[in-house]
């Protein structure tokens, strides 16, 4: 059953509500990110949520940042939380709809149960005041508002399992504003909410809907993989790849294919954080990140030629940019590092083909043209091999053929020093995409479809033994 059917057979109520919820509830882990989508009431089983909110954490459970995004996918508020050492907050960095800058709050505690939160302006002086009263579990039930005065308080209740209740805005003279209330149809088997009403007035104005997601993944209910931080609704992100260790992820971002822009983003308690533009790199096709984190291929792309450069971190600075297809006489693109020198990628043959090459005192050598792979008819492209050689996925396109565009895989039938590649099989699971990345031990199969990164389990692409 999907998101939308479930959510439409508890509006017309068919499914147990909250309050006659039996199940025994499990330990409550930490959660990895989690994604509400609000709909406008009533809502029909076709109807689309009108904005979303996603928030993602680290290991330990603290959250990194916040975003609301419109009904596009495009980023209207994004909150990213400062802490210090301790992983206590000490402020954020926010920036609302328009804004180009980020703006800055500073965080205090005077004990236990207040925090003091400052809205700084760009000369560094406090313009605006936010104290909060927080419960015994460290929840705001009291907060109030000042600028040259105090404005009002917003008081907040909870349920019995720690919901919010009821939201009301007060002013100084005691008058109520902006009072909504929630009531909660769906919970999840560790006892967080999944699905709830907004009531204001005794009237039912949205539903919001609730993804909670406890694995390390980070792959929304549709698939995409870092909605918003990642995979954006502004951007198309066109191919991405990791280093060994999966500390660190290079990807591609472009409104226009044959000029992209490289990112970086690094991980940090388990969560990559902020995506970093790559300022070394200027107008590119396609990039990737070498085993060690400290070497990029990538290729530019003019006409019909495809130049292969080789960029090089030094002294924490990546700033020796060599061309390789000057001094290898070699074109092409969408590179895989196995090891720090034996490199799978596409070569210009035959509008498109895999090949095998060695890299060396910064010579780019093809070893082996991977004939079992290619076709003369068809564009072949974007190479995945498994780290044991047991098996190799890539994309292959043929003009008018559907059967011969998507997923390819072909299984290595002998031993890791010389592979026997059998004929590829198309990965019928999968719609047309390429960029493959197997991460997470092994667990996660990565990819784009041209505008977005999107994941999913591998073990529903491996459908038989691996040799």
């Amino acid at each position: 059953m999907s998101l939308r059917q479930l959510l439409y057979l508890i509006l017309i109520g068919l499914a147990p509500s909250c309050a006659n919820e039996t199940k025994e509830q499990k330990s409550n882990p930490d959660p990895s990110f989690e994604k509400i989508s609000y709909y406008k009431y009533p809502v029909s089983s076709n109807d689309l949520p009108f904005k979303f909110k996603l928030t993602y954490y680290f290991n330990n459970g603290e959250p990194h940042r916040w975003m609301e995004l419109d009904s596009l996918g495009q980023v209207t508020t994004d909150y990213i939380y400062e802490y210090d050492s301790s992983y206590i907050q000490t402020g954020a960095r926010y920036r609302e709809d328009g804004a180009v800058n980020f703006s800055i709050e500073k965080v205090t505690f005077k004990n236990d149960s207040t925090k003091v939160t400052e809205w700084i302006d760009s000369v560094g002086q406090v313009f605006y005041t936010m104290i909060d009263n927080l419960n015994k579990n460290k929840k705001t039930f009291r907060a109030e508002f000042i600028g040259d005065r105090t404005h009002g308080f917003d008081s907040t209740f909870y349920t019995d399992e720690g919901f919010e209740k009821r939201i009301f805005f007060t002013n100084t003279k005691g008058k109520i504003f902006n009072d909504r209330k929630f009531q909660y149809d769906s919970i999840d088997e560790y006892g967080e909410w999944v699905i709830r009403k907004k009531v204001i007035h005794d009237t039912i104005s949205e539903v919001q809907v609730r993804e909670i997601h406890y694995d390390k993944n980070f792959v929304s209910q549709n698939g995409k993989y870092y909605e918003g931080l990642i995979s954006t609704g502004e951007w198309s992100e066109n191919v991405i790849s990791f280093s060994g260790d999966g500390s660190l992820l290079i990807f591609t971002r472009t409104s226009d294919w044959a000029n992209q822009s490289g990112y970086f983003a690094h991980a940090k308690n388990g969560l990559f954080t902020e995506t970093i533009p790559i300022r070394a790199l200027d107008s590119i096709y396609n990039a990737s990140i070498s085993p060690n984190g400290d070497k990029i291929l990538y290729s530019t792309r003019k006409n019909s030629q495809e130049e292969i450069w080789l960029l090089k971190k030094a002294n924490d600075s990546w700033s020796s940019k060599i061309n390789l297809t000057e001094s290898s006489g070699i074109e092409g693109g969408y590179f895989y590092w196995l090891t720090e020198m034996e490199i799978y990628f596409q070569t210009l043959k035959n509008s498109g083909d895999l090949a095998q090459a060695r890299l060396k005192d910064d010579i780019l050598t093809i070893e082996d043209n991977l004939t079992e792979l290619n076709t003369t008819l068809g564009t072949e492209f974007s190479p995945y091999v498994d780290k044991e050689k047991r098996f190799i996925i890539f994309t292959r396109y043929m003009e008018g053929d559907q059967s011969q565009q998507g997923f390819f895989i072909s299984y290595n039938s002998t031993g890791r020093d010389h592979p026997t590649w059998g004929k590829p099989k198309k990965i019928g699971i999968l719609p047309y995409g390429w960029s493959a990345f197997i991460i997470n031990d092994g667990k996660q199969f990565i990819y784009t479809d041209g505008d977005d990164i999107y994941g999913l389990p591998t073990e529903n692409i491996l459908h038989h033994e691996i040799p």
